[in-house]
């Protein structure tokens, strides 16, 4: 199993329209990458420890099957995808792939 994270760093003068990311961008995201998902878990960051401001204002962690054909969802609706970020967020994401040892 395998974990993609998609972290939106909390920058000064950012923005993140929650309700439009969960209600519209996620759905859409997982219909296209269909049953190569295991489970997906929306995040929004609060503070660290310190009351800081946290450093990512957004996360979602999404499990899935096989990175491969992720890849390849990716790649085939890259256009759709990115091009929706504006919609939600003026800042880019990071991605990070992961191979799930636990849990």
């Amino acid at each position: 199993m395998y974990s993609v994270t998609v972290l939106y760093p909390n920058t000064p003068g950012s923005h993140f329209d929650f309700a439009y990311y969960r209600d519209r961008h996620v759905p859409m995201m997982l219909q296209l990458l269909g049953d190569n998902v295991i489970t997906h878990e929306l995040r929004r960051g609060l503070r660290q420890l310190d009351g800081s401001a946290a450093p990512y204002q957004c996360v979602l962690n999404t499990r899935v099957h096989c990175l491969e054909r992720f890849a390849a969802v990716m790649q085939e609706h890259a256009e759709q995808a990115l091009g929706d970020v504006p919609n939600y967020t003026n800042v880019s994401p990071l991605i990070q792939l992961d191979e799930v040892l636990t849990g």
